[in-house]
């Protein structure tokens, strides 16, 4: 069944869901004083939180560019792969936190496998980004 063009509306990416999900998970985990201690909030949580800010923000600018020319493609190209270094920085403070704290690593399993699963569509997307070929018009002129 097809919906009339005019019916449809703009869809959110399945990326973005997924960043905004990790953002719930990590601020949950962050403030969490069972996980972090209320001392090491300024080392590992507020970090994380604006991390996960940064990491939407990116898809957002990525998302909004319009791929008519190479340099647009490239433009796009590179707002993803600043979202997947966010993404490794993520790893490296949650690893941090991990080995420095006496911390159980089950409790990150959850924000672990998302941000796996974030990675993996980030790559897919940046590999699919094309140069988007503007439409042909048809003549519509009457023949003579």
């Amino acid at each position: 069944m097809s919906v009339l063009a005019r019916l449809r509306g703009n869809s959110r990416l399945a990326v973005e869901d997924l960043a905004e999900r990790i953002q719930a998970e990590a601020t949950r985990l962050a403030w969490n004083t069972n996980i972090v201690p209320k001392g090491w909030r300024d080392i590992f949580s507020k970090p994380i939180c604006s991390l996960t800010v940064k990491l939407i923000h990116h898809i957002q600018e990525a998302n909004s560019i319009r791929c008519y020319t190479d340099e647009k493609v490239d433009q796009r190209k590179e707002e993803v792969r600043r979202a997947c270094m966010v993404l490794r920085d993520m790893y490296d403070l949650i690893n941090y936190i991990a080995t420095t704290l006496p911390v159980d690593w089950n409790r990150f399993d959850t924000l672990l496998n998302l941000m796996l699963e974030e990675e993996q569509k980030l790559k897919n997307w940046k590999e699919s980004i094309k140069k988007i070929e503007p439409k042909k018009e048809e003549s519509r002129a009457s023949p003579e």
